[in-house]
């Protein structure tokens, strides 16, 4: 009977062991593909709630900074060999991560991917460039059309991945080509009809990551283009909580509705759920006052989609991106 048990403990052993070996494997590889890469920095066991404008959640496996478009591609086939999941992480500002973090590979892009380039009125952005600085050097070359992206402090690509907008524009209004590198680790381009541009959705997460995009502008003075940012910059600032965490607006806004407006209606302004309230400033943003978890923020998340459906019949749906969940 002893011999029994220690035979097959052994065997569960074995079983174990294997799986331990290939998490530090996938590692120790990672961290080899990258050496060679000077614009380029991989870490493991990071906090991502420093990453994050929330500041809440987990830590992440591993963390890469990726700052050449070759090593991007080699990052994508290597993901595949491993099984490994993986995230392109953007600016960190739609984004909630759970509390057990996230195992996988989380993704910034810098350097080669971190570029604007203007001709005429047409502009090519790297993915990893800024929503707020592609619209102010647009405006500096007395270039119209992305003045709405001056408040958004996300990415180019984490805002063509869910084409993001306000004020009534959005990017589907402007791109014309994007690049992209496949799930196969090969590198293509795709119209702004391939891209299928919804209320904020496309089919780009069907790609591993967008590399570029190409987007046509409109021909104004410098003046009036500073101006307009100005003015939707300051309307910003009074009607959005920018002091404390939080990830931008938390739902869609329901066809011909305002999500905001309509948690208003129901009361919810102030709500709190441990660190985690409801915005005084704007019903659409939950915020973190120092400490609030992810659990928090979900159970206000559900708390404020049932109280809207029992009130007004609407069904509200996250706009926020979940990861570790």
């Amino acid at each position: 009977m002893i011999v029994a048990i220690i035979a097959h403990s052994f065997r569960m052993i074995q079983r174990i062991m294997p799986v331990a070996e290939q998490l530090t494997t996938w590692k120790i590889e990672l961290a080899r593909l990258c050496q060679p890469y000077t614009n380029s920095k991989v870490c493991f066991d990071i906090p991502l709630s420093k990453q994050t404008y929330f500041g809440i959640g987990g830590r992440a496996s591993a963390y890469l900074e990726v700052g050449e478009i070759d090593l991007l591609v080699a990052v994508a086939r290597f993901k595949n060999d491993y099984r490994l999941d993986t995230f392109i992480l953007g600016r960190g500002s739609n984004l909630l991560v759970s509390d057990d973090g996230f195992d996988g590979l989380v993704i910034r892009l810098v350097g080669q991917l971190d570029w604007l380039t203007f001709e005429g009125t047409s502009v090519r952005a790297g993915a990893g460039v800024s929503q707020p600085k592609l619209s102010k050097a647009a405006a500096r070359q007395g270039l119209s059309g992305v003045e709405f992206v001056l408040g958004i402090p996300g990415s180019v690509g984490g805002g063509l991945m869910m084409n993001a907008g306000a004020w009534g524009s959005c990017f589907s209004d402007l791109v014309t080509q994007i690049r992209v590198v496949t799930e196969l680790g090969e590198i293509t381009e795709i119209s702004a009809d391939q891209a299928k541009f919804q209320y904020r959705q496309s089919c780009l997460n069907d790609y591993f990551c967008i590399i570029e995009a190409e987007m046509r502008l409109t021909e104004s003075e410098i003046n009036v283009v500073t101006q307009q940012m100005q003015q939707l910059y300051q309307q910003k600032m009074e009607t959005q909580p920018f002091v404390v965490g939080s990830a931008g607006c938390m739902f869609k806004n329901p066809e011909g509705r305002s999500a905001g407006r309509s948690i208003d209606l129901c009361g919810l302004k102030g709500t709190r759920i441990g660190d985690a309230e409801v915005s005084q400033i704007h019903g659409n943003f939950i915020v973190n006052h120092g400490n609030a978890s992810a659990k928090d923020v979900l159970d206000l998340v559900e708390l404020i989609q049932l109280e809207v459906k029992k009130q007004q019949g609407i069904d509200l749906h996250l706009e926020v991106k979940l990861l570790g969940f």
